[in-house]
C-alpha cells in the first residue's frame, strides 16, 4: 500500500480531510476529489541579457472517480482520471482486483501504483499541494502482480510486473520485467522506518532506485526524511525540457518535512528537497523551499496556499524559480 507508514499523518495534516466513499449498494461504492488552483510562477534563467519569464494560470489540475467493488474475500478498485488541459489525460489511472488470504495477506492483479516513496501519488494525501521532486526517479504506475502482507505493525510487498518507470515516455525499449519489494516497520513511540526498491530489466538497458524514508510523529508534530539513490541505462531519468538525461544516468534525490497541525481543522507544513541527475556530460541539480498551509473549510473542502523556490542548475545554466499556488481541493 502506497505510502503506508504514514498516510494516517497525512490526512491529519490535510486537516481532518474527509474522503468518506459514497455507498451504492453493498457491493458497489464510488468516491473521488476535484482538484483546483491558482499559481503565480517566475523564472529567472541567469542568463545575462535575457529576461525572466513570469506566468499566471487557473487550472482543473485533476479531476479523478474511484469505483469500489467489495465482494467479501474479492474487492476491486478502477480509477477514472482527467489530469492537465491536454485531451489525452484522460484516463484509466488503476484497475486491480485483490484477493484477500487471510491473516493479513492479499494478492492483487492489475494495473496498481508503486508502492515506494513517502510522498502520496493523489493531492487528498499530500501535505502539501506540490510533490517535493521533478526528478526523483521514483517509479510510477504498472501492470503486474503483486502480494503483500500487513499486520498492525510491519508491512510487506513484491510485485512483479511488465515496467517499473513507465513515467519517462523516452525510454528506449520495453523492459522485460520488473520487479518491487518494499518493506515497512512501526518500531513505537510514534517512529517507523520505510526500506524498498525497484528493478527493471530492459533491452536497452536496466534501471534501478532505492528508497528509503523514516517519520516520526510526536504530539500535533509530524517529521519525515527520504532518500532515493537508483541509475538507469534506459532513459529513466530524463528531466524533460533539458539535455540532461540519456542511457547512462546516476539520480539522488530526498527530502526533509515537517507537520504541524495547530488545531483540529488547519496545519503548516514545511519542507525542503533536493534532486541530483548526472549523465557523465551535463547535470541537473536542484534544492527547493516549500512552505504551505492546510485548512479544511468543511469536511469535504481544504484551501491549501504555498510558497516555493527552487535554485536549479542545468548543464551548468542556473535557473531560479519562485511560486506562489492557491489549490481549492473538493473530496467526495
Amino acid at each position: 500500500m502506497k505510502n503506508k507508514i504514514a498516510i494516517a499523518s497525512a490526512f491529519l495534516a490535510a486537516a481532518s480531510f474527509s474522503t468518506a466513499e459514497i455507498v451504492i449498494n453493498d457491493f458497489l461504492s464510488f468516491e473521488g476529489f476535484v482538484d483546483s488552483s491558482y499559481s503565480h510562477t517566475d523564472t529567472d534563467n541567469g542568463v545575462s541579457g535575457v529576461s525572466s519569464k513570469n506566468a499566471n494560470e487557473f487550472s482543473i489540475d485533476q479531476v479523478e472517480v474511484s469505483w469500489l467493488f467489495n465482494f467479501d474475500t474479492i474487492t476491486a478498485q478502477i480509477d477514472l482520471q482527467h489530469e492537465g488541459d491536454d485531451s489525452k489525460a484522460e484516463l484509466v489511472e488503476q484497475a486491480f482486483v485483490n484477493l484477500a488470504l487471510g491473516n493479513g495477506d492479499v494478492v492483487t492483479a492489475g494495473r496498481y501504483a508503486s508502492m515506494l516513496g513517502f510522498e502520496a501519488f493523489e493531492p487528498t494525501g499530500l501535505y502539501q499541494n506540490s510533490t517535493a521532486y521533478s526528478a526523483s526517479g521514483l517509479p510510477g504506475y504498472a501492470q503486474g502482480v503483486k502480494l503483500t502482507r500487513e499486520s498492525d505493525t510491519s508491512f510487506f510487498g513484491i510485485s512483479v510486473q511488465d515496467e517499473a518507470f513507465d513515467f519517462g515516455g523516452d525510454n528506449l525499449s520495453s523492459s522485460s520485467y520488473a520487479i518491487e519489494v518494499a518493506y515497512s516497520r512501526v518500531l513505537g513511540n510514534g517512529l517507523a522506518v520505510f526500506i524498498g526498491g525497484a528493478y527493471q530489466d530492459a533491452d536497452a538497458g536496466d534501471t534501478y532506485i532505492v528508497n528509503s524514508y523514516v517519520t516520526y510523529e510526536t504530539g500535533a508534530w509530524v517529521f519525515a526524511a527520504e532518500v532515493n539513490l537508483g541509475s538507469s541505462q534506459n532513459n529513466a531519468f530524463d528531466i524533460a525540457d533539458t539535455d540532461v538525461g540519456g542511457t547512462d544516468v546516476d539520480v539522488l534525490s530526498g527530502l526533509l518535512m515537517a507537520n504541524y497541525a495547530y488545531n483540529d481543522t488547519a496545519s503548516v507544513t514545511a519542507r525542503v528537497s533536493l534532486e541530483e541527475v548526472d549523465d557523465g556530460a551535463d547535470k541537473y541539480e536542484s534544492i527547493k523551499y516549500t512552505l504551505s498551509h492546510n485548512k479544511a473549510l468543511a469536511d469535504n473542502l481544504a484551501l491549501i496556499v504555498a510558497l516555493s523556490y527552487s535554485d536549479q542548475e542545468i548543464a551548468e545554466q542556473d535557473v531560479d524559480v519562485t511560486s506562489a499556488t492557491v489549490e481549492l481541493l473538493f473530496s467526495f
